[in-house]
C-alpha cells in the first residue's frame, strides 16, 4: 500500500516537471507571442488616441445624462384617495384600475419613432454616422444603441443618457430628448388642464382688451354727441347673444384642446366642429334680427343712425362683460384643477457637457489582451509538444490514425 502511494507521488512529480519542461522548451514562443501582442495593443491604443475622433477606430466616448421625474397616475387624485382608504382591492373588483405607469410610457415614447426621427432630422444623424442603407431603420438603431434609459420605480425618476465621441453632441441629444418628451407629456393628464388654463388666460386678456376698447368708444361717442336717450336693446337678445358667443368660445377651446390631444380627424372632432358651425349660424341670425325665436327687437335699419351706433356699442360691451364673467368662472374652476394636481413630467437635471470620458478603458484592454495572448501561447506550446510526442511515438501515431494491430 505504501509502495502505491509512493508511485503516485512520483508520477505527480514527473507530470509537474514535464509541464514545466514544456513551458521552458517553448519559452521563446510564449515570450515573443506575449510581447508582440503587448506591443500591438499598445500601438493600437496610441494610434486611436492620436487620430481625430471621427477617424479613430477606438475614440473616447462621452456620456451626456439628464434626470427627469415622471409621476404615476396612481400617486394622486381619486386613485390615491381610494388607496389610502383601504378600498384598493374593492376598486379593482369594480373595474377601477389605478391607470398606466407614466414611467413605462415615457420609456416607450423615448424609444418610439416620433422622437427618434426628429433627432435624426435635426442633427443629421445619417451623415454623421455614415449610414449607407436602410437610412431610417439603421439611424434609429444607432441612436438606441448609444442611448440608455433607466427607470427607477421607487423614486419615479428616469435617467436619460447618450454616448458619442463629441461631448457637446452627446449633451445636445439628451436635452433634445428631454424637450421632446416634455412636449409629448404636455397633453397628458394634469398638463391638459394647464393647457386649458393658458388658453383661458389668453381669451380673458383678449376679452378684457375688447371691453376697454368699447368703453373708450362709448366715452368718445358721448363726449361728441352728448348723452342720448336710447331705448335699451331687448334683454333677451343680449342674453341670447352672450350665451351663444360664450358657448362659441368654449366650443373653440374644446376643439383646440381635443386637437392637441388627438392628431386624427375622428367623429368626435367632426361633431364638435358641426356644433360650432351651428352656433355661428345662430349668432348671425340673431345679429341680423332673424331667428327661430320670437323677434324681441326691431331690425337695426329702423333705428335712428346715432341711436343705432350707440346701442351697438352698448350691446357689444354688455356681451363682452357677460363673456368675461363666464370665462372667469371657467378659469377659476380650471385653476383649482391645476393646483390640485401635480404635473406628470418634471425636469430635475438637464445634461451638461461632460468633461470626463465614459470609455473605453484602454489600460484594461491592454491588460486583457496580454493575458489572453499569454495563455493562448501556453496552450499552443502544449499542442505543439503533444503533436511532436505523437509523431515520435509509433504506437500513439497508429492509434491516432485508427490502425489496429
Amino acid at each position: 500500500m505504501a509502495e502505491k502511494e509512493t508511485d503516485y507521488y512520483e508520477e505527480d512529480e514527473i507530470d509537474l516537471l514535464s509541464l514545466f519542461g514544456v513551458l521552458f522548451k517553448y519559452k521563446l514562443l510564449i515570450i515573443i507571442t506575449t510581447l508582440i501582442s503587448a506591443l500591438a495593443v499598445l500601438g493600437f491604443s496610441i494610434l486611436s488616441l492620436s487620430l481625430p475622433p471621427e477617424k479613430s477606430p477606438l475614440p473616447n466616448q462621452y456620456r451626456g445624462q439628464a434626470l427627469v421625474l415622471v409621476q404615476d397616475q396612481e400617486k394622486g387624485g381619486l386613485s390615491s384617495i381610494v388607496s389610502s382608504s383601504g378600498l384598493g382591492s374593492l376598486a379593482s373588483l369594480a373595474g377601477v384600475s389605478p391607470g398606466p405607469s407614466y414611467g413605462e410610457l415615457a420609456i416607450k415614447l423615448l424609444k418610439g419613432k416620433s422622437i427618434l426621427d426628429k433627432i435624426i432630422e435635426e442633427y443629421n444623424v445619417i451623415e454623421r454616422y455614415k449610414i449607407k442603407e436602410h437610412f431610417k431603420a439603421d439611424s434609429r438603431n444607432k441612436l438606441l444603441k448609444n442611448s440608455k434609459f433607466d427607470y427607477d420605480d421607487k423614486t419615479n425618476t428616469i435617467t436619460i443618457s447618450f454616448e458619442d465621441y463629441d461631448p457637446v453632441f452627446a449633451a445636445q441629444v439628451v436635452n433634445r430628448m428631454v424637450e421632446l418628451l416634455d412636449q409629448r407629456f404636455s397633453t397628458i393628464g394634469g398638463n391638459r388642464n394647464i393647457t386649458r388654463k393658458n388658453l383661458l388666460e389668453g381669451k380673458l386678456a383678449d376679452v378684457s382688451a375688447e371691453m376697454s376698447r368699447l368703453e373708450a368708444l362709448i366715452q368718445d361717442f358721448q363726449e361728441k354727441h352728448g348723452v342720448l336717450t336710447v331705448e335699451e336693446l331687448a334683454v333677451e337678445q343680449v342674453t341670447i347673444l352672450a350665451e351663444l358667443r360664450s358657448q362659441m368660445i368654449l366650443k373653440e377651446m374644446e376643439i383646440k384642446t381635443y386637437s392637441d390631444f388627438s392628431k386624427i380627424e375622428d367623429l368626435a372632432i367632426k361633431r364638435l366642429k358641426a356644433e360650432r358651425d351651428s352656433l355661428l349660424r345662430m349668432i348671425k341670425e340673431v345679429e341680423h334680427g332673424f331667428s327661430s325665436y320670437e323677434r324681441v327687437m326691431p331690425p337695426k335699419k329702423e333705428l335712428p343712425e346715432l341711436a343705432l351706433e350707440f346701442a351697438h356699442l352698448t350691446r357689444d360691451l354688455i356681451v363682452q362683460e357677460k363673456i368675461y364673467e363666464i370665462l372667469t368662472q371657467q378659469y377659476e374652476i380650471t385653476k383649482l384643477s391645476v393646483e390640485a394636481e401635480e404635473p406628470i413630467f418634471q425636469i430635475l437635471e438637464l445634461a451638461e457637457i461632460p468633461d470626463k470620458k465614459s470609455g473605453p478603458s484602454r489600460s484594461m484592454i491592454c491588460i486583457v489582451t496580454v493575458f489572453v495572448a499569454f495563455f493562448l501561447s501556453i496552450i499552443t506550446a502544449f499542442i505543439l509538444n503533444a503533436a511532436k510526442n505523437i509523431k515520435n511515438d509509433p504506437e500513439k501515431l497508429k492509434r491516432l490514425k485508427g490502425i489496429k494491430e
